[in-house]
């Protein structure tokens, strides 16, 4: 090409603009002495050199003079163009260029240059876009060029490599951008992080093995953060070493992110070091820390003793992580369920109540109700029950509820209940024939005295909480569930069954506050009789009748052994919950379709009209 042509490129594209007088001459035009080159005449190539060096002092000619391929002596503006990113600008040039000269193709290196360009916009795409099968798919296709490519191209398709669960090959894509030769201590050092959470700490040891310490000190603090991770995710084989921990303390210990001092926290905590781990979890808490942070302080709390604070700490932290609100219940649970409880006071039991409530926690509901059971408070002993057995119908809540609807005088309904349970839990069919119950209430022996209240201690504050002396709190009583958002829950009677619930357990509930909770729906009977015979279930002893001669009736199917549903063999049996999924209706059920199946659905969950 001309240089007046060149220059003329230069000008169209904004290359070459106003410049001060003589700046033209600070770049000595090398096109005659690449075309001598080209024609391999080496004594034109010695004048021209010679020239151009009395002319610009201190000029040395190109490395790459006798080397480079024909036409890449004037592309000096298609690589201006490519540097600073105009690709667009540059693909037009280019075209130009053909045009004005037939048979002209850019050299093999800006032909490279420009292919690798493309490439790596097109991987920075697919990772800004999260599509990692596709980049996987891209690596696969053009395993030489990102093998060869920049340290981001290879640490990209390595990563959609590994999130595709192709480890072995994000391996070797990652050790081949380490061992590259023409790569430096900061490239080497990027590879690396970028492994750092997608490949097991014991690769990131083997990939790092070849790189001099003195190279890796700036990210130090990186790999002992993930030891310590991998230690928390136990690993096989890794281990922190106590100069490692102690400075990555240190690093916590300044670090204004919470994320620093609670990773210590939880390592403390994983090594059973309490106290070291209760005092980098309040640090984590005092910075800023979140709620998981906060699960984790309650966690050491509880194993320290310190069990009042723990809860104080979930309930504080309960609506953030459900994970408190499932510890908050935990940690009361066991006081709660006590055959002699201790005294609680009455805002505990209240706000316990209140969480119970809103999650439906039958876990929750159980305790509420055995602790209100074990206080003579037999009316809420019952509304409790009623809700765990039908929230979460274990054998422990269904004996309780049949012990507590026998203390309310209900024997109809104590006989309905042991009777719905006959096959599968013998303790509560056992309350039949047991001459009295194997759970005395000690509402039959007179009532002590009720104590004083002690002074409470900050408990959100974690202040150590004052001695008590020979005083106990206050007993609280157990709040009605109803009584919580004052709207009352269906009755549910033997002439309304079934009240939008599955035929097989009239006691199924929403949770309270819930648009279902306050609806009393129309009754609705299911099609034939329902079955009556008793079925026994896997895994399930004699039942206490059978000592004494009777044995289960026969199944509706007519079987005489455990019953063993099986979807595959048989369709499920209707009314239960399985039926109702297998059934995937194309509209939405209406009021009478949840009356008959007992499925709660999504669409159901806005108020109701």
């Amino acid at each position: 090409m001309r240089p007046a042509l060149i220059l003329a490129h230069a000008l169209a594209f904004g290359l070459a603009g106003a410049t001060p007088a003589g700046a033209a001459e600070a770049r000595p035009d090398e096109t005659a002495l690449r075309y001598y080159a080209a024609q391999r005449q080496p004594e034109r190539v010695a004048a021209e050199a010679a020239r151009l060096s009395r002319r610009f002092p201190g000029w040395t000619p190109p490395a790459d003079l006798w080397t480079a391929e024909p036409g890449a002596e004037d592309e000096d503006v298609f690589w201006d163009l490519l540097n600073a990113g105009r690709l667009d600008a540059l693909k037009t040039a280019l075209a130009e260029r053909a045009r004005a000269e037939p048979g002209w193709t850019p050299s093999g290196a800006l032909a490279g240059a420009l292919s690798r360009r493309h490439l790596r916009d097109e991987v920075r795409a697919l990772v800004k876009a999260g599509r990692w099968i596709d980049l996987a798919g891209l690596a696969d296709r053009r395993r030489p060029e990102i093998e060869t490519a920049e340290a981001e191209v290879a640490w990209s398709a390595a990563e959609a490599l590994a999130r595709t669960d192709r480890a072995p090959e994000a391996i070797a894509l990652f050790t081949r951008a380490l061992a590259n030769p023409g790569a430096g201590a900061d490239e080497r050092r990027a590879v690396l992080l970028q492994a750092l959470p997608l490949l097991p700490m014991a690769e990131i040891d083997r990939l790092s093995a070849g790189i001099p310490a003195e190279d890796l000190a700036p990210v130090r603090i990186d790999l002992i953060r993930a030891r310590i991770s991998a230690v928390l995710h136990d690993e096989a084989g890794q281990a922190v070493a106590p100069a490692d921990l102690a400075a990555f303390q240190g690093y916590a210990e300044a670090a204004s992110d919470p994320n620093q001092p609670a990773l210590v926290a939880w390592y403390a905590f994983k090594r059973s070091d309490l106290p070291e781990a209760l005092s980098w979890f309040k640090r984590a808490i005092a910075r800023g820390g979140d709620a998981m942070v906060a699960h984790g302080l309650a966690h050491t709390l509880l194993r320290l003793g310190l069990r009042r604070e723990a809860e104080d700490v979930a309930y504080a932290w309960r609506e953030p992580l459900v994970n408190n609100s499932l510890l908050f219940i935990d940690i009361l649970e066991r006081d709660l369920t006590r055959a002699v409880p201790p005294a609680i006071e009455p805002e505990r039991l209240r706000r316990y109540a209140e969480v119970t409530a809103a999650t439906a926690s039958g876990e929750g509901a159980q305790a509420l109700a055995w602790y209100a059971y074990n206080t003579c408070q037999f009316d809420a002993a019952l509304a409790w029950f009623r809700r765990a057995v039908a929230w979460y119908p274990k054998e422990a809540t269904v004996y309780g509820y049949a012990l507590a609807l026998q203390r309310a005088g209900q024997p109809r309904a104590f006989v309905e209940v042991v009777n719905r349970y006959d096959g599968l839990f013998p303790r509560v069919v056992g309350l039949l024939f047991a001459a009295r119950s194997d759970r005395p209430s000690p509402c039959d022996a007179p009532a002590p005295r009720p104590a004083e209240p002690v002074a409470r201690g900050a408990y959100l504050g974690l202040a150590p909480r004052p001695v008590a002396g020979p005083r106990a709190e206050p007993r609280g009583r157990v709040p009605e569930p109803d009584a919580l958002d004052g709207a009352a829950a269906p009755l549910v009677r033997r002439s309304d069954f079934p009240v939008a619930v599955n035929p097989e357990n009239e006691l199924r509930a929403a949770p309270t506050g819930s648009p279902l909770s306050a609806v009393v729906l129309p009754p609705a009977r299911a099609a034939g009789r329902l079955p009556t015979t008793a079925r026994r279930v896997p895994g399930v002893g004699p039942m206490p009748y059978e000592r004494y001669g009777f044995s289960l009736l026969p199944a509706w199917t007519g079987e005489t052994g455990p019953s063993v549903p099986s979807a595959a063999e048989r369709p499920a049996p209707l009314g239960t919950l399985w039926s109702a999924m297998q059934a995937v209706p194309a509209d939405p059920p209406s009021l009478r379709d949840v009356a008959t199946t007992g499925a709660i659905l999504p669409s159901l969950r806005k108020p109701l009209p």
